[in-house]
């Protein structure tokens, strides 16, 4: 994704509970965004995965203790889009 397009809240969300479903091997149906990422089991390797994919899917450097401090995929979801903003 080119840094110049906008990307919605419902899209960003969409595709973070897809690459967390993806590590975490559930369904993505299983994922509620509004529950702490740790009672999934997201620990600081699958957190660093998926920062990874983040920054290479949004093309921004994110700040990987900024990121861990949202504790759920809405607050993830809305720190990131500030960042691209």
């Amino acid at each position: 994704m080119a840094r110049s397009e906008i990307i919605s809240h419902d899209e960003l969300q969409s595709w973070l509970l897809d690459k967390i479903a993806f590590y975490l091997d559930r369904p993505v149906e299983n994922i509620d965004p509004g529950v702490e990422l740790a009672r999934y089991g997201v620990d600081s390797v699958y957190a660093i995965s998926i920062i990874s994919d983040i920054e290479d899917h949004l093309q921004v450097e994110v700040d990987v203790a900024e990121a861990r401090r949202r504790e759920t995929v809405a607050d993830l979801t809305d720190y990131l889009l500030d960042l691209v903003a």
